[in-house]
């Protein structure tokens, strides 16, 4: 620090400075340090609690930080979140599936059973034994027929 001479100092912080090499008394170069305030410009920032925005060296332009490299690869997260997709869709498809064939395999048995019970049994009405409507048959009532559909064959 006794080898740095502050020069023009106003009330902004604005000043320039020459640094001295006490071993030949004589300035050094401006490219000396430059490149010295260039390698350690984090250091002065963090010092006076500043940034490359508050703190501006003329002839010195800002150095980018370097990248911060992220401890898992990107297309890692991508990959692994299509991956959990893609197997939350075959499981679901795969209980539906399931679920479908349990139904398919219930249901039937069951209509089956209550239209057998239907053939089986004779209505009487008013003393005279009616055979019920076949519904498996689909029986079709001319009454409510156009003229198209009467054309038309089944």
């Amino acid at each position: 620090i006794s080898h740095v001479l502050v020069c023009n100092v106003t009330q902004r912080v604005s000043f320039w400075f020459v640094v001295t090499d006490p071993s030949k008394n004589h300035t050094l170069p401006a490219v000396e340090v430059q490149s010295a305030i260039r390698m350690n410009r984090n250091r002065i920032n963090s010092a006076f609690f500043l940034n490359d925005q508050t703190l501006e060296f003329l002839k010195i332009p800002s150095t980018l930080a370097p990248p911060s490299d992220p401890s898992v690869p990107i297309w890692i997260i991508i990959f692994g979140v299509i991956f959990c997709i893609v197997i939350v869709a075959v499981m679901l498809l795969i209980l539906s599936g399931i679920r479908q064939r349990r139904r398919m395999s219930k249901g039937p048995t069951e209509v089956d059973d209550s239209e057998d019970k239907c053939e089986n049994t004779i209505t009487i009405e008013n003393g005279i034994p009616c055979d019920p409507l076949d519904t498996k048959g689909g029986h079709i009532n001319d009454a409510f027929l156009t003229e198209d559909e009467r054309l038309t064959p089944l």
